[in-house]
């Protein structure tokens, strides 16, 4: 269980992941070392997984963000994890889960325009072998985006 001061920590990283020390303890009420301290137990500790950049996929060419829900055939283990490997492979997605219920998996993907898009669900998604039905649509506006603690 987290500590009051430890989810304060978290949620003001998770909006400034380059926050200064002195900045993070006046931030949260501790001193800057008492700051770097809990965050470096936080990591050994597996709550913080990793310091990141978020890139605007529109910024770098990236116009359409589309959702798509794949239903595979049963799989064995190997195919299976032969199926992700290959969906993990693909720079375009961003985002992929393997669900419960009648949709098998869920991806986010981000391309260039609706052509690229047409592109990669006919000629790179529906085109591995297991895959039974792609589904997908494309997200208008981010609503919200990302995890933050309170």
């Amino acid at each position: 269980m987290l500590s009051p001061i430890d989810k304060k920590i978290i949620h003001e990283l998770s909006l400034n992941a380059r926050i200064s020390w002195v900045n993070l303890g006046a931030e949260v009420g501790l001193s800057p070392s008492a700051c770097q301290r809990r965050v470096e137990a936080l990591q050994t500790n597996g709550v913080i997984k990793r310091f990141t950049v978020e890139v605007d996929p529109v910024a770098v060419g990236q116009a359409i963000h589309a959702v798509v829900q794949i239903k595979v055939e049963r799989q064995d283990v190997e195919t299976a994890r032969a199926f992700r490997a290959r969906l993990s492979s693909y720079t375009e997605i961003s985002g992929f889960y393997k669900l419960s219920g009648a949709i098998d998996y869920l991806i986010h993907l981000h391309v260039a325009d609706i052509r690229a898009l047409s592109d990669f669900l006919d000629n790179r998604l529906l085109a591995l072998d297991g895959v039974v039905d792609a589904s997908s649509a494309i997200v208008l506006a981010e609503q919200k985006v990302g995890y933050r603690p309170a």
